[in-house]
């Protein structure tokens, strides 16, 4: 037994030893970019690209993260259902003031708050993945370009807003100024500079484009997207938010 116990202890160990290795040497230092009028352009040209204005105008999304987390969200009114599991969540995401059900039954006005918290990170982590082109220029957001292989990134950082304020990201563009990739250096990952790309872009009205798939070190995939001017629209003719 004290065998067995010790080739287990030397196999974690290993696996220790493994991924301390990976985050010493994967882990990239952030770059330092160079703010001004550069800077602005690039982001003029990818937000022409994406179709920054048609997101602007846009009051309903609804979508699925990873076959998971389900989203109906008022973007004009600051108004989200999330489900999961046997939990739904409909709450104000600036007040986070709402209602909360498990199995269909109403929580309690004690119970409720921590499952709405919940509901909030999720949506700040997973609506940002189908969102941050459009967050280039956010309140405390700053823009500095970085050469990379002799090509113009944007390094955005965010100095306030969503979970994890004073995460950064290095965009990287296509030929036509869609981003392409990404690098990234957050608080929730302990490796600097973690590249995932942009793809599956779709359209949508107007002319808006959606990047519905992540591929990296872990890979992300959006479903179910829609996009409109009425919750009714993007959710099968129901409006959630009328118990609020």
């Amino acid at each position: 037994m004290k065998k067995i116990f010790k080739i287990i202890g030397a196999i974690a160990l290993v696996l220790i030893l493994s991924v301390a290795a990976f985050l010493y040497f994967s882990s990239k230092p952030l770059p330092e970019g160079e703010a001004g009028i550069k800077a602005e352009a690039l982001t003029d040209k990818i937000q022409t690209a994406i179709n920054q204005k048609a997101w602007d105008s846009t009051a309903a999304i609804a979508f699925t993260f990873r076959g998971i987390h389900h989203y109906v969200w008022d973007k004009k009114q600051n108004l989200v259902q999330v489900k999961w599991d046997d939990t739904k969540v409909i709450y104000n995401n600036k007040t986070l003031e709402g209602v909360a059900y498990k199995n269909n039954k109403p929580l309690t006005e004690n119970d409720k708050t921590a499952v709405i918290k919940k509901a909030n990170d999720y949506f700040n982590n997973d609506s940002f993945w189908l969102i941050a082109p459009f967050k280039l220029r956010d309140a405390g957001t700053t823009r500095s370009i970085v050469i990379q292989d002799n090509q113009e990134a944007l390094l955005i950082t965010y100095a306030s807003g969503g979970s994890t304020p004073g995460d950064s990201y290095l965009w990287f563009v296509d030929q036509n100024y869609m981003p392409k990739a990404w690098q990234m250096w957050v608080s929730i990952i302990p490796v600097g500079g973690i590249e995932t790309s942009w793809d599956d872009w779709q359209n949508f009205a107007n002319g808006l484009k959606i990047a519905t798939n992540h591929k990296g070190l872990f890979d992300l995939k959006l479903e179910n997207v829609k996009t409109g001017q009425t919750i009714e629209e993007v959710n099968e003719g129901v409006n959630p938010f009328t118990v609020l």
